[in-house]
This record gives C-alpha cells, sequence and structure tokens, in this order.
C-alpha cells in the first residue's frame, strides 16, 4: 500500500524539492549566493533552483491582520452604502473606500514602511527549499551527506507546501539535538509526575485502604450505591479528566523538538502518547500500590510473568468502566465535536461574528485517536486470557468507532496534507508489543496453574511473534523510510514522455512560499512589482530564463506586503 500510494499520488512540488538547513554563514556571501553556488557546483544538471526561509518582518505580520480587516470591513460596506449621510467609518456618502492615485504619496510611504522592514539579506535564514528536475535527483540530494561535517549542509525531503511548520524553520540546526534531548527529559519527568493523580485514582479502586485513610467516609462507603459510585465509576472519570492535559503537553514538547512539519509533529506527538498511556494507563493501575512497589516488581526478572498474571484481573472492573468512560463517551463526542461546537457558538453569541475564519478546517487529531484505540487494543490482548468479559465491550467500542471515524473522516475533517501511511508503523509496533505482552501474561498464569506443557509450547510462541515483527521490520519498514529508485525513475520518464515537466517547474515558484499572494493581488502584482517593471524594459527576445537567485528576488517580492507594492489595490 505504501508503494501504491508512491506510485498513485500526482506531481507535487514535493517529491522534486529538498530541505537544507544549516547553511554555513559568510561573510561575503548572502545564504541565498551560498546556495545557488554550492548546488550549481555539486548538483550542475538536476539543480532547478531555490527558495530562501525568511524571518517574518513587522510588515510581514501586519499583513495577516490587514487582510482580516478586509474580510471584516466586506461586511460592513453594504451597510454603509445604504446610508443616505456620509459614514463615519468610510468617509464618503456612496462609497466605502476611495482610490487615490498619488504616486509622490504612495512612493512616500512605500519609503517610509520599508523602513521598517530589515535588508534582505538580514531577514534570511540558514535554511532553504531547492528544487531539482526529476524526484531521482531529490531523493539521492536528500539522503547523501552533503559536507565533511555532518551539521552543515544537512538535507532531508521536503514535506508538502501545506504541511511545513514555518516557525520552526528559524531554528538553528546546532540546536535540534539539545531540543530532543530536553523534550524527552520533559516528557518523562511530566510520566511520572502523572503518577501522583493515577495513585490517587487507584486509591478509589481500594476500599479498605480509603476506608483506612480517610476514617469519616465509613459510614458513606458501606451504601451500596455510593460503593458502587467509588470504587467504579469515578476512578476511570476523574483518570480520564486527567488525560485530556496529555495530548496538548506532547504536542507542545514535539513543536519544542524542532519538527519541521506538522505531521512531524503529530508523529512524535503520538509516540510520546503512546508510551504515556501504556505506561501510566496500564501498568501504574495493574502494578497498583505505592510508587516504591511499584518501581521494586521489576528487580526480579523471573517474576515478572507472575506478577502481571496476578495483577491484571484484579483491575478488569477498573479497565471496563475506562472503557465504557473513555471509549464510548468519546465516541459520542467525536460525532458531535463538542469543543469545535463550543467555540462555534461562542464565536457567534458572544462575539458576534457570522463570518467562518479562512483557516478554519478540521484536521483528523492523530495525536489523540490513535493512541486510544492502541490502549484499548492492548487492554483487550492482555485481558483476553484471564478476564474475557471485557471482550464484548471493546467489539462493540471497535465496530462503533470503524462507523464513526469513517464519517468523520470522509465528511468532516480537511485534509490539508498528506501524511503518507507514516503512522502504520507505530501501529504494528504497538500490536506486536501487545501480542508478546499478552503471551508473557499467559506464561505467568500456566506457571501460577503449574502446567509445564502448556508453559512450553508459549515459549515458542513468543519467539515466533518477534521473528515475524523482525521480518517486517526487514521487508517493509524500509518503504516508509527511503523510496525506491526504480519506482522514482519510472515517474520521472512517465513526466517526461506527457510532457509534465514544464507544468511542474512552474509550480515551484509559488509553492513554498510563506505569504502566498491572494488573487487580487496577483492580478496587480505584475504592473508595481520593481522585478517586473525592470525586465519589461529589456527586449523579450533578449529575456533568459529565470535563474535560481531570480527565482528568490521573485518569491521574495512575490511574499511581501502589498503596501510595498505601493498600497493594496481596490476595486
Amino acid at each position: 500500500m505504501r508503494l501504491a500510494h508512491i506510485t498513485g499520488s500526482p506531481p507535487s512540488p514535493s517529491h522534486f524539492t529538498v530541505l537544507v538547513r544549516g547553511i554555513p554563514w559568510s561573510p561575503d556571501h548572502s545564504y541565498s549566493d551560498s546556495v545557488e553556488k554550492f548546488f550549481s557546483t555539486y548538483y550542475p544538471a538536476s539543480y532547478v533552483s531555490h527558495q530562501m526561509v525568511y524571518r517574518s518582518g513587522t510588515v510581514d505580520k501586519l499583513m495577516k491582520d490587514a487582510e482580516k480587516m478586509c474580510r471584516m470591513l466586506k461586511t460592513i460596506e453594504p451597510q454603509c452604502k445604504e446610508i443616505s449621510m456620509p459614514c463615519c467609518l468610510c468617509g464618503g456618502p456612496t462609497h466605502s473606500f476611495k482610490v487615490l492615485n498619488n504616486e509622490a504619496g504612495s512612493a512616500k510611504r512605500k519609503t517610509s514602511i520599508d523602513g521598517l522592514q530589515p535588508t534582505q539579506r538580514e531577514k534570511e535564514r540558514p535554511a532553504a527549499f531547492v528544487f531539482f528536475r526529476t524526484r531521482y535527483a531529490a531523493v539521492v540530494a536528500a539522503q547523501v551527506l552533503q559536507s565533511s561535517n555532518p551539521m552543515l549542509w544537512v538535507t532531508q525531503l521536503a514535506p508538502e507546501p501545506h504541511d511545513v511548520y514555518w516557525s520552526n524553520l528559524s531554528i538553528p540546526y546546532k540546536q535540534v539535538w539539545l531540543r530532543k534531548i530536553a523534550t524527552l527529559l520533559g516528557a518523562i519527568v511530566f510520566m511520572f509526575v502523572f503518577l501522583v493523580p493515577v495513585t490517587f485514582v487507584q486509591g478509589l479502586t481500594q476500599l479498605d485502604q480509603l476506608s483506612h485513610t480517610f476514617p469519616f467516609l465509613k459510614g458513606i462507603l458501606k451504601q451500596k450505591f455510593m460503593n458502587q459510585l467509588v470504587t467504579g465509576y469515578l476512578p476511570s472519570v476523574i483518570l480520564m479528566i486527567f488525560l485530556y492535559a496529555v495530548p496538548p503537553t506532547m504536542m507542545l514538547f514535539s513543536t519544542m523538538e524542532g519538527n519541521v512539519s506538522h505531521s512531524e509533529r503529530k508523529k512524535s506527538a503520538c509516540v510520546k502518547v503512546i508510551y504515556f498511556t501504556i505506561w501510566n494507563v496500564f501498568f501504574v493501575n495493574v502494578l497498583s500500590g505505592s510508587v516504591i512497589r511499584q518501581l521494586s516488581v521489576f528487580t526480579s526478572v523471573r517474576d515478572i510473568p507472575t506478577q502481571l498474571a496476578k495483577a491484571v484481573p484484579t483491575q478488569a472492573t477498573f479497565f471496563t468502566t475506562y472503557v465504557l468512560s473513555s471509549g464510548w463517551a468519546s465516541l459520542s463526542c467525536e460525532v458531535i465535536q463538542l469543543f469545535a461546537l463550543l467555540c462555534n457558538m461562542f464565536r457567534k453569541l458572544i462575539l458576534r461574528n457570522k463570518e467562518e475564519p479562512s483557516n478554519y478546517a478540521l484536521t483528523f487529531p492523530y495525536h489523540t485517536e490513535i493512541p486510544r484505540l492502541l490502549l484499548f487494543g492492548l487492554i483487550g490482548f492482555t485481558c483476553s486470557v484471564m478476564a474475557p468479559l471485557i471482550l464484548p465491550f471493546l467489539l462493540v467500542y471497535f465496530f462503533l468507532a470503524f462507523l464513526v471515524y469513517r464519517n468523520q473522516i470522509f465528511h468532516v475533517y480537511v485534509s490539508k496534507y498528506e501524511s503518507g501511511g507514516q503512522f502504520w508503523p507505530i501501529v504494528h509496533n504497538t500490536t506486536i508489543f501487545s501480542l508478546v505482552l499478552t503471551q508473557i501474561i499467559a506464561l505467568g498464569v500456566f506457571g501460577i496453574k503449574r502446567s509445564p506443557v502448556a508453559s512450553g509450547f508459549t515459549i515458542p510462541l513468543i519467539l515466533l511473534t518477534l521473528l515475524f515483527n523482525e521480518y517486517c521490520r526487514q521487508r517493509f519498514s524500509p518503504v516508509f523510510k527511503r523510496s525506491p529508485a526504480q519506482v522514482l525513475i519510472e515517474m520521472d520518464r512517465q513526466d517526461e514522455q506527457r510532457g509534465r515537466a514544464e507544468e511542474i517547474y512552474n509550480q515551484f515558484h509559488t509553492a513554498y512560499c510563506h505569504f502566498p499572494l491572494t488573487s487580487q493581488d496577483e492580478s496587480t502584482a505584475g504592473d508595481t512589482s520593481p522585478l517586473e517593471d525592470k525586465e519589461s524594459s529589456q527586449d523579450p527576445e533578449s529575456a533568459e530564463p529565470v535563474s535560481g537567485n531570480q527565482l528568490v528576488r521573485l518569491n521574495e517580492v512575490g511574499s511581501s506586503s502589498p503596501f510595498e507594492r505601493g498600497g493594496p489595490s481596490t476595486k
């Protein structure tokens, strides 16, 4: 399926683009000149052009605010036209805006606002998108070590244009490994700090310890209804409330790591959430008690299967309630989109804003839903040996989840980019871990039952599962990390035969612009951009093709503010 995705996907600028980070600084040349010189020297046949990453200036940040204000004023303009008296907001009796053809004033505004912007060289960051002629050349450049210093000229395949996380591109590459270590330590600390609410929740499930710790609750806990509420339903609800803070926290850690794409952020957060939930929801609840006891259980490796076989059945009631409260209830919240519904009501009823935001689109929350599904799979596998009554509840959950997520993906969520199945290895590895853990628990059960024959058959089953995982890792895992050269070369030949090369090259101009032009700006940019004014004075027959450095300047003009082009155009 991964190969089918590669071969079936239409041509995209990301297939021909390489993200370069760690560009060395030179006092004699700008970053753009260094990139053009480097790739023109070492990749002369396949290098096309490049696009630098720029630091957002003052006017660039104001550009987004101006676009928002323009959309708001469009809703006010028809109301102002109906009023016969001069409108105090628009300043005219019939028109909301007046077009001022004052070239001197426009030039003065341009000069004054350009003073707010740093020079182009000061805005450049040590990162760039480099475009190649073929997919194969881009893959080779992305996988080859470019310099003797591994911290310089670091290359990787560029994410899709809508997948780029622009704010992290300005992070120096030398800080990335420090950020990853810091976020890893932060995630581990957060994981152990979370032991406090988990142990508190497990204290509620043990009625004897709860009555001994709080003597004034003995009379209340003697009532059957309160006993079932406190020891059965309340612990899972409290744990679920605490777990709502985990995905945003892990997403924050993944952002601080320096990932350059939204899909990498979600993938990293998904892995962190999986580790967190498996440890805190499963192991800490199973090995309930004091923290010292939870850690001392693993002092003897021989006793691990026996300890798990004794502990898992005691938490079957808790896990069943957790499936009902966290699983079934989450599906209902997923259908009605409770958080998005509340935000929409707040915007329309409180803020009185009936216009939908331009960037408002729900994307599938991989980092929250995939860990939940894998956790329920782990609970189902491990509890099936000693507490099989939980399986019907899980079966109903997975059936409803299939219907709900299928509807949400087709009709609710918007796919801004393709992850290319990068989450499947996470699902595979977690499933293999769940199977091996179930077999270890079965080994402990057979040890308690003193059945050496069953234990003897379980050990080869564990080895066969690990061998199957190793086969999958050798056979299928490389396809998720690298693209086969045979497939890429055939796709390049098909593009050349169908004459789609020029169409693909034309997409390079605007594919990776941080601040893309609106349709109205694009229609007027040709009359006011200084680059096109300069080129229009030349002989059209003697005009040279757009080089890499000219493309950079063209994209810089295209990503600049409309104020720099003499003011926004109005109709």
